[in-house]
């Protein structure tokens, strides 16, 4: 059960080295009854959302940065960027939380 332990706190504090990859690994490797399957499906989806959210502001901002959109719309982009950056810090503490309270335990 050890192994487990450690196993599950790392997919939650592999947001930090190996974001997405991890957990996707150990979901595919896990025996389906193990712990181990819920935690890492758990953990890459609180990888995807950070990263979900940046790839869509990159999809939606870039060309806005590149067309030289107006004044209006840069003050948006600002506010969404820096919303989006706040989303990704937060899910990236928590995931830190997540896994040192697994580890503790």
């Amino acid at each position: 059960m050890e192994e487990h332990k450690i196993v599950n706190g790392l997919s939650y504090l592999s947001i930090i080295f190996a974001p997405i990859l991890f957990p996707l690994i150990v979901w595919v490797v896990a025996d389906n009854g193990s712990d181990m399957v819920a935690t890492a499906k758990r953990a890459l989806l609180l990888h995807l959302i950070p990263t979900a959210l940046t790839i869509v502001l990159a999809i939606f901002f870039i060309p806005v940065a590149i067309t030289g959109g107006n004044m209006a719309t840069s003050i948006v982009g600002i506010v969404l960027v820096a919303a989006a950056f706040a989303i990704d810090l937060a899910m990236v503490v928590y995931n830190i939380v997540l896994g040192v309270k697994i580890l503790i335990a």
